[in-house]
């Protein structure tokens, strides 16, 4: 039996088993989104079309019985954005032991303080089925034990297997120029799907110190692409290492942020093992009442950093960002947010609008634009320079 599924039988089997011994506490929940997106260009390669829809489910169920708690939530995804997807999101169960929290089944992690590029969160691979500048996180089946450890957390995470990433259909939009074989992949450096990987982070306070340290020991999930005999690209896994760190100081109202992680056994943007450095570094600061109003601005600034430079296998080389968020403060919680992050080694510009809003008790309304300046010029991003759009998905919770 596949390692994966019985994990997850594993973890609905002890939720069962609460709800037969009479549960103290049951909630179920979730999250209805209908997602519309159309793209201003034509489009580079004459498969992909220029509109969208998608309808994205996500039913959730928490279960409590004494100190054991038991969550699982499935999302199906249907629509022409690529291939419909099924899966389990988190599906796991949590208990305690003594001093120690343990928690098995499928996890989603962050590990990370700033806003543009986080370096430091490594642990979930990612569904692009939507296209590669819109990605969710896919769950990692996961043993994970937790500790306060003096003045902070201690984590260790166990992965008994790899779960892939999942890349864009022949119809979608941002994606590669070759589609990604999404039931192919290869392994390198002596790695396989069925090999351990694991982790620690240690994530505490100091005042106003809010830092993370953390190491990551297995299967990367930033795979380099060979091309296969059938003519799409088969992603290649291999074994990495990484140390980072995630500090955030609080200086009155202003919040200074930075990742800093040592990566080695990664292939960069040429296909070729180096090993590299990479960081962000920013800061946040928040104006209340801004104009003698009610609103509350947030302004964002940040420089990402690799040390291969041009030969990165991230998009993030060389970057900065900036950023703004006005909320109203309504009882609607309306927000905008204009993000705009300039790569300074090819110049070329992504600017994102958002506009949210509350339209009642059950439904929430979001619109986004994207415009991509000079990403022809881009060696990462030069197939998706003809793909601004926007978009609109309104969402139902109960």
């Amino acid at each position: 039996m596949n390692k994966y599924v019985a994990l997850m039988i594993s973890a609905w089997i002890m939720g069962a088993s609460n709800v037969a011994n009479s549960f103290d506490y049951i909630e179920q929940y979730g999250k209805v989104e209908f997602k519309a997106s159309s793209y201003f260009e034509n489009p580079a390669f004459s498969e992909q079309n220029d509109n969208f829809g998608e309808v994205q489910i996500e039913p959730s169920l928490f279960i409590e019985q004494g100190s054991t708690q038991t969550f699982i939530q499935p999302r199906l995804r249907i629509g022409d954005t690529g291939a419909g997807r099924a899966d389990l999101r988190e599906a796991h169960i949590s208990f305690r032991a003594k001093e120690m929290d343990i928690r098995i089944g499928s996890l989603l992690e962050f590990w990370g303080k700033t806003e543009s590029y986080n370096p430091s969160d490594i642990i979930n691979s990612y569904d692009y089925t939507s296209g590669l500048a819109d990605s969710q996180k896919l769950g990692a089946p996961a043993f994970k034990v937790s500790s306060d450890l003096k003045d902070g957390y201690l984590s260790l995470l166990l992965f008994p297997f790899f779960v892939g990433n999942v890349y864009p259909g022949l119809s979608s939009r941002a994606r590669l120029q070759n589609l990604v074989s999404n039931d192919t992949a290869s392994y390198s450096n002596d790695a396989s799907r069925n090999d351990n990987s694991y982790a620690l982070r240690y994530e505490g306070y100091q005042g106003d110190l809010d830092y993370g340290l953390s190491y990551f020991d297995g299967i990367t999930r930033e795979p380099y692409f060979t091309l296969g005999s059938d003519g799409r690209l088969v992603p290649n896994y291999f074994l990495i290492q990484q140390i980072g760190a995630d500090v955030q100081y609080l200086l009155g109202d202003t919040a200074l942020k930075t990742e800093i992680v040592r990566r080695t056994g990664q292939f960069n943007a040429n296909g070729v093992k180096e090993d590299y450095s990479a960081g962000v570094f920013g800061a946040e600061h928040n104006i209340y009442g801004v104009f003698d109003s009610s609103y509350d601005l947030i302004l964002v600034g940040e420089l990402a950093a690799d040390s291969r430079g041009k030969d990165s296998h991230t998009i993030f080389q060389r970057d900065f960002a900036v950023g703004a968020t006005l909320l109203f403060n309504n009882i609607d919680d309306s927000e905008i947010n204009l993000f705009l992050i300039r790569d300074l080694s090819y110049t070329s510009l992504l600017t994102r609008l958002s506009y949210s809003t509350r339209l009642n008790d059950l439904f929430t309304i979001q619109s986004n634009l994207n415009f991509h300046s000079n990403f022809e010029k881009d060696a990462g991003q030069a197939a998706l320079a003809q793909d601004s759009n926007a978009s609109i998905t309104l969402s139902y919770n109960w």
